[in-house]
Formats: C-alpha cells, sequence, structure tokens
C-alpha cells in the first residue's frame, strides 16, 4: 500500500483551486533535489489532461506549456555531460506524454 505524503496532497489541492504558485512551492519545498522540477511538470501535465477532458482548450494548453517548460527546467540543472544526457533523455520521455 503506498501513502500519499502530506505535501503532495496540499500541492494537488491547491493545484486544484487554481492556487498554482503555492502548488509550485509547497513542491519545491519538499522535494530536495532537482526532482522537484519534473515533479511540478507532472503536476502540470495532468492539469492538462484534466482541463482537456473538461474541453478547456486554453486552459489545457497553458498546463502544456508549463509541463514543458519546467522539463527543460529539469535538464538544465545537469552539472556534468553525463548526467545532462541522462537528465535530457527523461526530459525527451516525458515531453513524448504531452
Amino acid at each position: 500500500m503506498t501513502t500519499t505524503p502530506d505535501w503532495f496532497a496540499r500541492a494537488a489541492a491547491l493545484e486544484a483551486e487554481d492556487r498554482l504558485i503555492e502548488a509550485e512551492n509547497a513542491i519545491r519545498d519538499n522535494v530536495q533535489d532537482q526532482g522537484f522540477a519534473i515533479s511540478i511538470a507532472e503536476m502540470y501535465r495532468k492539469r492538462m489532461l484534466r482541463l482537456r477532458e473538461k474541453g478547456d482548450v486554453q486552459g489545457a494548453a497553458e498546463a502544456r506549456q508549463k509541463a514543458s517548460d519546467w522539463a527543460y527546467f529539469y535538464a538544465s540543472q545537469a552539472t556534468s555531460g553525463g548526467e545532462g544526457m541522462a537528465l535530457s533523455a527523461q526530459r525527451d520521455e516525458f515531453l513524448e506524454t504531452l
């Protein structure tokens, strides 16, 4: 059985209330490595899918752009060539889901 951390549930609740900066900060404050950026990207990907399903084309497009931006930021945090290649590959795999 998997339990959701309190901060993750709080971030999801904030996102659902359109309190996006606060949701981003809840993730950033609790993920202590560069993974915070891809976690935020995933939050926006889920938002994109939800808004698209509801027919909110504009909102889904905005969420897609935010997800992409955060995925690129994630990859940009590499500190070496090998890490850069790995993070870029993860970014590209993520972008294929948008």
